[in-house]
């Protein structure tokens, strides 16, 4: 337990890196699952803020997508967010783009009680792709340039940030189809989750560390 509260003292942002054979497919979605827990290692449960979603060109800052909205934790302490279509901010005309930003920002409202006024933070990640004979390999940094562990079978990618950044514990799910399937996002929140011996379910269904394999078929429409 010790362990898992020490976690929540680091300030850092979130980093995915992986290889993505985006070339020739129809494109990628990106949603963020996000838990919330105080420096005690306890959920924040319920509980209501303000988030701000901006992606922008690394060069000019011009903003390419953006969204702001009030969010509430569920009991379990998760929110999520969706940027529908982000390969065709990397990838312009099949090959690699210029690099993106993306910045999360958490603001509190006359609601929120797990943090005060003034006290909003904010997380930037660096987006960029590099295309290697026909594969498009997509990599998010962030400032000290440790990545997130990542998983990947075919139709989607998944990620996970080893230590979280100050109240939050994030992972992320980047698949070819939209809306993103539940069972991946379920599945998604039991690895990322901040320790495997608070979280029963992940063992009873052979999580243990690592993301549960197989067994995934992309739905018909």
């Amino acid at each position: 337990m010790n362990l898992v509260k020490s976690k929540f003292y680091f300030l850092m942002v979130v980093v995915f890196s992986a290889i993505a054979p985006l070339s020739g497919q129809s494109g990628y979605h990106l949603n963020f699952q996000g838990m919330l827990t105080d420096i005690e290692g306890e959920r924040i449960s319920n509980d209501q803020f303000d988030l701000k979603v901006q992606l922008m060109h690394k060069s000019d800052q011009e903003i390419l997508f953006e969204f702001s909205s009030s969010v509430t934790t569920d009991q379990e302490g998760w929110f999520g967010f969706n940027i529908e279509g982000i390969s065709s901010y990397l990838l312009k005309e099949g090959a690699s783009g210029t690099p993106l930003v993306i910045k999360m920002e958490f603001m509190p409202n006359n609601n929120t009680g797990w943090i005060g006024e003034n006290e909003d933070f904010m997380i930037p990640y660096t987006l960029s792709s590099h295309q290697n004979e026909n594969i498009i390999e997509m990599e998010i940094k962030r400032v000290e340039g440790s990545v997130l562990i990542a998983h990947s079978e075919e139709h989607f990618y998944v990620f996970k940030d080893q230590i979280p950044f100050a109240y939050l514990t994030g992972g992320f799910l980047v698949a070819d189809h939209y809306p993103p399937d539940n069972q991946l996002i379920e599945d998604l929140k039991i690895w990322i989750s901040p320790s495997e011996e608070e979280e029963p379910e992940a063992a009873s269904r052979g999580v243990k560390g690592g993301f549960p394999t197989g067994g995934y078929h992309r739905k018909k429409k």
